[in-house]
């Protein structure tokens, strides 16, 4: 599982890097020389996507997603655990859900053939986004609810300030 988060921080703090050197270059490009690249916005609007995606899957392994914290502070002992896993469980039904969408608009993207304006790839790509997320959440969320069910604790939320 180290290697799996490896994995994921690395790919964010690529595409990150990237989108945001791409984004200052067409900046300077934009208005320093009146000349706007469109496949920049583009680039710029897909990385973040994948981003966004990816990163969920990782806010879910460190517990940094908004939580129940507030009726885990008025309930104590095996009410914690319950409303633990159970917010767990309906997050993976929800992932599954979603990765089970996600494939259905990647299947049926491949068969229209659909590619982006300016970059000219195939937008299944894009959306493969969708699945990838929601798999890796799924994957973070079922290791996190075998845990709680082991050890009988709620695992402690990583202190991330907004």
């Amino acid at each position: 599982m180290k290697t799996l988060a490896r994995i994921e921080e690395a790919f964010i703090a690529i595409t990150l890097l990237v989108v945001t050197t791409v984004l200052f270059v067409n900046i300077v490009l934009r208005y320093g020389f009146s000349a706007n690249r469109s496949w920049a916005e583009e680039l710029i609007r897909y990385g973040m996507i994948w981003i966004a995606f990816v990163g969920g899957a990782v806010c879910f392994r460190r517990g940094a997603h908004v939580g129940v914290d507030f009726i885990l502070s008025f309930v104590k002992g095996r009410g914690q655990l319950l409303i633990g896993i159970l917010v767990n469980v309906a997050s993976i039904i929800f992932m599954g859900f979603l990765f089970k969408y996600g494939m259905d608009l990647i299947i049926f993207t491949q068969g229209t053939g659909q590619i982006t304006p300016s970059l000219q790839i195939p937008l299944f790509y894009i959306y493969l986004a969708i699945p990838v997320g929601a798999a890796l959440s799924i994957i973070h969320l079922t290791i996190m609810t075998v845990q709680m069910m082991r050890t009988g604790e709620v695992p402690a939320t990583q202190n991330v300030e907004l």
